[in-house]
């Protein structure tokens, strides 16, 4: 694996260790949200990138063992059930 793949994969683990003393896995409704969208509209000049992507990776995670799905919404902020693929 790529060091760098690797370097990010172990940051991840670490990132979300440190963040299970905040988790409430009995509340799932806490990560339903389209956890991009929140970041396109909250992002500061200031925000460490490489921690704001740790975030988004660990949300994705959750969401993917919570609902088996990541959130994503249209423009109106409908949450979109099925992607339309290529053939």
């Amino acid at each position: 694996m790529n060091k760098t793949i690797s370097k990010v994969i172990d940051d991840l683990v670490k990132h979300i260790k440190n963040e299970e003393s905040l988790d409430d896995f009995n509340k799932p409704k806490k990560y339903n949200y389209d956890r991009m969208e929140w970041v396109k509209k909250n992002l500061k000049k200031t925000d460490n990138l490489y921690e704001i992507g740790l975030e988004n990776l660990r949300v994705l995670v959750y969401q993917l063992g919570l609902f088996q799905r990541h959130i994503l919404t249209d423009e109106e902020g409908v949450e979109i059930k099925q992607i339309i693929t290529e053939k």
